[in-house]
């Protein structure tokens, strides 16, 4: 799967391309971003972006494995694209907000793109995305992984387990957790909640370290 771009302002596209990248980083995703020559035909199984404000008008799609998202500083031309069947409309300047939004609208195209874990649970081998691990809390015969979908337990020690995270929106928050920093609701004192209702108390060496992680992944998931 790849993310094509094509933007007629070069500093819009370094732009775009920046934030596409923190996106792919942050949701765990494997794509290839490449800038897009116009007027050159759509590659199969891509993500595009295209500017409705050059000179040449967007491709028309014929195959269903790939979206199209049109952009304007121009609010009021998301009406000229209806013809075009976009996936979706984004107006300049861009913002990560407005971006997830767009991915998310194709998220059955990048799916099978996702990063995973590759587990041994039960004598089962699983792979859960890295963007659904939620949790990780160390046990004495290995650990268990909570998820957005359940919860499962690994003959692996959290130790190891870790190793295998990226570490870009993963942190340990005490000797026996690591956390998925989007998953993170509030810190708060010495404690960190999370999304799904569980609270983790902060170990005394830990906080410092976890509010930097988290302050990173913050520039990272809403920089403009």
């Amino acid at each position: 799967m790849q993310i094509l771009v094509y933007l007629y302002d070069p500093v819009e596209q370094a732009s775009l391309c920046h934030m596409l990248r923190a996106w792919a980083e942050l949701s765990c995703v494997a794509m290839d971003i490449a800038i897009m020559q116009a007027p050159a035909p759509p590659q199969a199984q891509s993500i595009i972006f295209w500017d409705l404000d050059s000179p040449y008008p967007p491709p028309v799609l014929q195959d269903a494995g790939c979206a199209l998202f049109l952009c304007s500083r121009d609010p009021q031309r998301a009406i000229d694209s209806y013809s075009y069947h976009p996936t979706g409309f984004l107006t300049k300047p861009f913002s990560m907000d407005k971006l997830w939004d767009a991915m998310q609208r194709c998220a059955s195209l990048w799916f099978s793109s996702l990063k995973r874990l590759e587990i041994l649970s039960d004598r089962l081998r699983i792979g859960i995305p890295f963007k659904n691990l939620i949790w990780a809390e160390g046990t004495r015969r290995g650990c268990l992984i909570h998820t957005s979908h359940q919860c499962l337990s690994a003959r692996e020690p959290l130790y190891q387990l870790e190793q295998r995270l990226p570490a870009t929106i993963f942190t340990r928050c005490q000797r026996s957790f690591v956390v998925n920093l989007s998953y993170v609701q509030e810190i708060t004192g010495n404690s960190l909640f999370l999304n799904d209702g569980t609270e983790i108390s902060l170990g005394r060496g830990n906080k410092s370290s976890v509010l930097e992680a988290y302050q990173q992944f913050c520039r990272l998931r809403y920089s403009q």
